[in-house]
């Protein structure tokens, strides 16, 4: 008498759970305007702060507009080797 085992897969709740993070993490990005839903989708003509009309993807040309929008601009603002002005006065204490 032989025994052949086969492979068994697990039930695997993956998907779903991936779909419902991905589609919370796309409504909180254009709730608040972050990311690419800060500019408007130059392929589908929807404005600023509104999903593509590709259901849960957004489109390469509205990645590549925000991206543009970034190059020209400083997260953190250099303060250091700030020049002092003659109206501000640097008080040492002891």
């Amino acid at each position: 008498m032989t025994t052949t085992l086969t492979a068994r897969r697990a039930p695997s709740f993956g998907d779903r759970i991936a779909d419902a993070v991905l589609d919370a993490a796309y409504e909180t990005q254009r709730l608040y305007g972050h990311g690419a839903f800060g500019v408007p989708c130059p392929a589908c003509g929807v404005p600023a702060g509104a999903l593509c009309l590709a259901r849960r993807s957004v489109h390469a040309e509205r990645r590549g507009a925000y991206r543009q929008g970034l190059e020209g601009r400083t997260l953190v603002p250099p303060l250091v080797g700030r020049p002092l002005t003659s109206r501000s006065t640097v008080v040492v204490r002891p």
